[in-house]
């Protein structure tokens, strides 16, 4: 306990005393403005005195952190811009698979009608093939089952549409 006001006495002493500087504003006989370090000279009129203590120069921790948050905006900005490219590329993406999709659809269609059952196979197989739609097992089951309704034969079935 006795050595804090020592060692605190002894950084003060220590530690270099910044001379306060001065500003002055001077007006000389002739009517002309300066602002000077200096005092007025003799037969000009001192118009103000301001203290002007020059801010300290930051110190290397100070440099140090400045250049952290730098260095963290800059990473921050290009992890940004780096996440709006991987959207722009599966949005492109799925665009593609999309133009894919209707360009398969656009060519299945033959000059002479498809049948109802066919239409049915080349609509799931399509689908199957489209990653980006992220088909449950069961969305891939009921779609299935659609293609054997859409498969069975009417004239085979019942009048209710049952088989007989």
């Amino acid at each position: 306990m006795e050595f804090r006001p020592i060692l605190l006495i002894a950084l003060l002493l220590a530690s270099p005393i910044a001379a306060a500087e001065a500003l002055y504003k001077c007006t000389d006989p002739k009517g002309a403005v300066s602002i000077q370090s200096e005092p007025c000279a003799q037969g000009s009129t001192q118009v103000w005195k301001r203290e002007a203590t020059p801010d300290p120069m930051p110190s290397p921790e100070e440099l140090a952190a400045r250049a952290a948050l730098a260095q963290a905006e800059s990473d921050r900005i290009a992890e940004t811009a780096r996440l709006a490219q991987e959207r722009r590329m599966a949005a492109q993406a799925r665009l593609d698979d999309e133009k894919r999709l209707r360009e398969a659809v656009a060519s299945a269609i033959p000059t002479e009608r498809k049948s109802e059952c066919t239409k049915a196979h080349d609509f799931n197989d399509t689908a199957a093939q489209l990653a980006w739609l992220e088909l449950t097992q069961l969305q891939r089951e009921r779609m299935k089952r659609w293609v054997v309704e859409q498969c069975r034969d009417p004239e085979l079935l019942g009048g209710d549409g049952t088989e007989p």
